[in-house]
C-alpha cells in the first residue's frame, strides 16, 4: 500500500482532543507497509503556517539504498505556499503513564511547499513497541517554531542545537507524582491526594475562591461529592491539561462501548461543571456526544440539561428521534421520569418530533 497522496490518511493518525500538535499512530496496520510509503496526518497550524506530520513505518534506507527495517521514521511537511521557511523542530512519544521519550531535535530549512524535514531513523521498532506501542497505535507530541521565514539557508550555522521545546504540562506532572513540594492535601473518600495550591487555583476558579476563604493552618481539604476515579481523573486534567490515560481507553474510532466507563466521563463532566474547567467540560462532552446509545441517552441528555451542555443535548435529542430508536427510548421507565422533572424537555423534545402521531409522542400508560 503506498500512501504519499496529498490528503490526510484516515484514521491511520489521527488528532488527539485537548493536546495541541498530538497525534495518535496506528502501528498496528501499518508496519507492513511497502518501502518508503507513508501516512500522513491531518493538517494543523503552528507558528503561523500550515503544517502536517509524516509517518513511515519502512522508511528508505540512507542514500536511497534498502528499508531501514529496524527504525520508523517521522517528518514534518510544510503545507503552507510559503518559501525558505527556517524552523525548529521536535518529537517525543508519549507513553500511557505520561512518560515520555527524549525529544528528537532539528533545526532545519523548508524551501518551498511540500518540503520535508525530520528523522529518517526516528526509533527503533523494538523500542517503540516495548515502550510506547498500546492496542496497536502510539500517540507522538510535536512542536515546530518558525525562526525567521525569511532566512536564507547559508545563513544558517549547521553546528547550533535548537533551542529546548516546552513540556510544562509534563514537569507539573511529575512534581504531581513525586509528591514534590504539595502544601495542600485532598480527602476522597479517605484516599488522600499531595497537591500544590498555586496549580489548583491557577487551574480552577472554584480552588482559587476556596483558597483565598481557608482559615490559616488548614492542610486538608475533604470533599464528599465525588469517587476518588472521578477525582483522579480531574486533578490528572489540572496538571496535563489532558485525560489520559482515559482517552486511550475512551476510543472514537472503537465500535465497543464501555457503559461504566461512559458513567465515569459523566461524572467527571459533572465535576469539571463544578469546578468550573472550561476546557474539561467541552473535552468530555465531545466525547460523550460521540458514544450515545440506548443505555446512556436519558442520562447523558438529563446532565446537558442541567449543565447547559448544548451539543451534547443536541446529540441526546438527534439519537432519540432516530426511527429505529424513538419507540424504545420514549417507552423507557427513565424517560417517563425524565419528562416529568423537566416538563420543557418533554415540549422541546415532541416539537421536534411532530411527524410521529400522537400515541408515539407521549408514553402509553
Amino acid at each position: 500500500m503506498y500512501l504519499n497522496n496529498f490528503g490526510a490518511s484516515n484514521n491511520l493518525i489521527t488528532a488527539i482532543t485537548g493536546q495541541e500538535c498530538s497525534f495518535k499512530i496506528n502501528y498496528g496496520e501499518t508496519k507492513d507497509y511497502c518501502i518508503n510509503s507513508f501516512v500522513r496526518s491531518p493538517s494543523f497550524m503552528c507558528s503561523g503556517y500550515e503544517w502536517c506530520i509524516r509517518y513511515y513505518p519502512r522508511p528508505r534506507g540512507s542514500h536511497g539504498g534498502e528499508s531501514n527495517s529496524e527504525h520508523v521514521g517521522i517528518y514534518f511537511e510544510l503545507e503552507s505556499p510559503a518559501q525558505n521557511v527556517s524552523a525548529s523542530m521536535a518529537f517525543r512519544l508519549i507513553s500511557e503513564d505520561l512518560r515520555s521519550s527524549q525529544p528528537r531535535q532539528l533545526w532545519s530549512f523548508f524551501p518551498y511547499k511540500r518540503s520535508i524535514q525530520g528523522f529518517r531513523t526516528f526509533i527503533k521498532r523494538s523500542l517503540l513497541e516495548s515502550e510506547f506501542v498500546r492496542d496497536g497505535c502510539f500517540v507522538l507530541s510535536c512542536d515546530i517554531r518558525v525562526l525567521n521565514g525569511e532566512w536564507e539557508r547559508t545563513s544558517l550555522p549547521d553546528d547550533i542545537p535548537a533551542p529546548p521545546v516546552p513540556y510544562l504540562q509534563y514537569d507539573l506532572y511529575e512534581f504531581l507524582k513525586r509528591h514534590e513540594m504539595t502544601d495542600i492535601f485532598i480527602d476522597i473518600e479517605g484516599v488522600i491526594w499531595p497537591a500544590h495550591r498555586l496549580i489548583l487555583a491557577a487551574r480552577s476558579p472554584y480552588f482559587k475562591e476556596l483558597f483565598t476563604t481557608l482559615p490559616p493552618g488548614v492542610s486538608t481539604l475533604k470533599i464528599n461529592y465525588m469517587s476518588p476515579a472521578v477525582f483522579n481523573v480531574v486533578l490528572h486534567f489540572m496538571y496535563t491539561d489532558t485525560l489520559l490515560p482515559v482517552q486511550l481507553l475512551f476510543d472514537v474510532n472503537s465500535s465497543a462501548k464501555d457503559v461504566d466507563l461512559y458513567k465515569l466521563i459523566e461524572r467527571v463532566l459533572m465535576v469539571a461543571s463544578g469546578f468550573k474547567l472550561d476546557h474539561l467540560k467541552l473535552i468530555c462532552e465531545e466525547k460523550l456526544a460521540k458514544h450515545i446509545s440506548m443505555e446512556t441517552v436519558v442520562s447523558s441528555l438529563e446532565l446537558a440539561h442541567s449543565l447547559d451542555c448544548r451539543h451534547l443535548k443536541e446529540v441526546c435529542f438527534q439519537f432519540g428521534s432516530k426511527p429505529e430508536n424513538i419507540n424504545e427510548f420514549m417507552q423507557s421507565d427513565v424517560y417517563a421520569q425524565l419528562m416529568q422533572r423537566y416538563p420543557e424537555l418533554l415540549a422541546e423534545y415532541q416539537a421536534r418530533n411532530t411527524d410521529f402521531p400522537p400515541s408515539q409522542n407521549q408514553r402509553t400508560e
